[in-house]
């Protein structure tokens, strides 16, 4: 073993970009043991703790080659664990095999955790390492207590990726660019103002914006450092009398530097950021939320006290306001038209026997949003799951797992776009041929769990896991569910995941009107298919009475569902009649941005579904 580890290295600078996993995990078990760790944790983080993240921060997927956003690798000197959740199990599996990696279950009932693992295979007295200015202070605090507690000591300055990782990216360098005031809905002074008002409110001296998704909302900028993400390598540090935005200079162009200068921001480089924190008067009480803020910088700020609270900004951009609300529907009316141009486009070549796979369905889906101005690129790497692969939740296509599409199966498509005035996420579950009673019965009863929600009314205060039960009820009945959460919030031109709000069973956050939310409910049967349908709804008053207010759903996206997988036995009446207005309404609106075969393709998928 060390005359092999001795050649990798000899070789390295010329093997890195081709390393096979196991070679990569004898370099990194020769510096654990250099440095004295008997185990290391290596996660996909960066110093913002965001869900995307760019190239230089993917430390895990370069380790263990599994790709997806989730995911955390355990590695000590004789065993090696991936924990990954249920919509990644079959992609984490092609991945590791062949290698000596150990897939763990974590959405499994009864599944142990990173934490409960080590405690049962190490003994006490040994160093576990994780690189804290990657990790959010939540997971590191929680990491640390449950490691001390089990008799390890913790070590969390280390970074022995970026030693073993010889071609690593270097941090990117994107430009980025800034969002005007008829789109925002609100100057930059505005925000700040509020900022500051609710700062004073919850007593509090200084903020740290960690997440970079909040500097991009507070100072009316997106980014172009991730490519599927429009956010910015920054921070923003906040005070009653200054406004701090530490950021690579070269990303800056004259017209921002400009805007930002015109509203009392004063910017400093990304590596200030830290220097400035540790400048802060001891006195200060600073806001530092644990899950957007790594374990490294709230150590700097550690002098201060630290006030552990809510996310302002995140509070802040959750309820959008009018004019947000205004272009975003604008948005996804565009989107809506790409997507029946994809389809018609998709159909037609199958007819004519021409071939298509996931991977040119993906190109030409990317295509037919182009056509749209304002269209920047895909808010998430599309889905694209024909037949089997749409059972895989997230899905990614690439060369190797490339397949054709044919008229034998049922295509699961879920793609999004991120415009300037919005962003957007749909799924829809569409026929390749003929399908069979037991995928219509699927998809009939998903489509009925996301009417359910869609048109639910509900009293102030209901939060994403009450909605999240009510959203399952009708594949309950039929002996169905789904793993993944129901639904996600939305970010305006922002990330496509956005927080707090959500449905699923641990979210306790209320939702409240103004909040843009997914909803998507789903089916999948692992080798055979997989059933999804997805639409973006606005939180809007519905009434109020003596009992107190009550909310309903607005419906954003205009998509037509298909109604060729409906069995109708399966969904109730005042359902199939809010389809069929739906669909009168999808023509309405996307007519006037199609040619003569895209309208007549539309028309003829709008068709009202009659009862037999």
């Amino acid at each position: 073993m060390a005359k092999f580890v001795l050649e990798v290295w000899l070789f390295a600078p010329f093997i890195c970009p081709f390393m096979q996993v196991d070679a990569k995990l004898s370099l990194l078990r020769a510096e654990m043991s250099k440095a004295g760790v008997d185990a290391v944790i290596v996660a996909n983080t960066d110093p913002h703790n965001n869900e995307y993240v760019a190239d230089r921060w993917r430390g895990r997927q370069w380790l263990t080659d599994m790709k997806g956003s989730n995911g955390t690798a355990v590695v000590t000197a004789d065993w090696c664990g991936l924990w990954t959740d249920s919509r990644y199990y079959e992609i984490a599996e092609d991945a590791i095999a062949g290698t000596e990696i150990e897939l763990m279950r974590m959405s499994d009932i009864g599944a142990i955790t990173v934490e409960g693992w080590l405690k049962d295979h190490l003994a006490q007295g040994s160093t576990v390492s994780f690189n804290g200015a990657e990790t959010a202070l939540k997971q590191a605090e929680s990491w640390i207590k449950s490691f001390e507690l089990s008799g390890f000591k913790v070590n969390a300055g280390l970074d022995l990726i970026n030693i073993i990782w010889n071609d690593r990216p270097e941090p990117p360098k994107g430009e980025l660019f800034i969002v005007d005031d008829e789109y925002a809905g609100q100057t930059i002074e505005d925000k700040i103002s509020t900022l500051r008002g609710e700062m004073e409110k919850s007593k509090v001296d200084a903020y740290l914006l960690g997440r970079t998704d909040e500097s991009c909302w507070l100072l009316n900028f997106r980014g172009t450092d991730i490519d599927i993400s429009p956010t910015a390598y920054c921070w923003t540090l906040v005070t009653p009398e200054q406004v701090l935005f530490f950021v690579d200079a070269e990303k800056l162009t004259a017209e921002a530097t400009a805007k930002f200068e015109a509203a009392g921001v004063t910017i400093h480089g990304y590596e200030d950021v830290e220097a400035s924190l540790n400048a802060l008067d001891a006195s200060a009480r600073v806001l530092l939320v644990p899950d957007y803020i790594s374990h490294r910088l709230a150590e700097a700020a550690g002098h201060c006290t630290v006030v552990d609270d809510r996310p302002i900004v995140t509070d802040l951009k959750a309820a959008k306001n009018e004019t947000e609300i205004k272009h975003t529907k604008q948005a996804l009316i565009d989107d809506g038209a790409a997507l029946v141009k994809f389809y018609t486009w998709l159909y037609a070549r199958l007819d004519k026997g021409e071939p298509v796979t996931e991977l040119s369905a993906s190109r030409k889906l990317d295509e037919c949003r182009a056509e749209f101005s304002g269209f920047r690129h895909p808010s998430f790497e599309s889905i694209m799951g024909f037949g089997p692969d749409g059972a895989l939740n997230h899905y990614s296509v690439d060369e190797e797992s490339d397949k054709p599409v044919q008229p034998d199966d049922i295509f699961l498509i879920d793609s999004g776009g991120n415009f300037v005035h919005g962003a957007t996420d749909t799924t829809r579950t569409i026929p390749i041929g003929k399908p069979t009673q037991k995928q219509k019965e699927d998809y009939t009863l998903v489509l009925s769990s996301m009417l359910e929600l869609l048109m639910l009314e509900f009293a102030e205060g209901a939060n994403g896991a009450q909605l999240d039960g009510i959203c399952r009820q009708a594949l309950w009945r039929n002996g169905r569910n789904f793993k993944h959460s129901t639904g996600h919030g939305i970010g305006f031109g922002l990330e496509v995941h956005e927080g707090p709000q959500g449905f699923s069973a641990v979210n306790k956050e209320p939702i409240k009107l103004g909040m843009l939310t997914t909803i998507e409910p789903g089916c999948y049967r692992p080798g055979e298919h997989g059933v999804r349908i997805e639409n973006i709804v606005h939180t809007v008053l519905s009434r109020e009475t003596e009992f107190g207010r009550f909310f309903k759903f607005e419906n954003l996206t205009f998509c037509p569902i298909n109604t060729d997988l409906i069995d109708p036995s399966f969904l109730p009446a005042h359902q199939i009649e809010w389809l069929n207005s739906y669909h009168e309404e999808v023509l309405e609106k996307l007519s006037p941005l199609l040619n003569e075969d895209e309208r007549s393709w539309l028309e003829h998928e709008c068709r009202p579904l009659t009862v037999s």
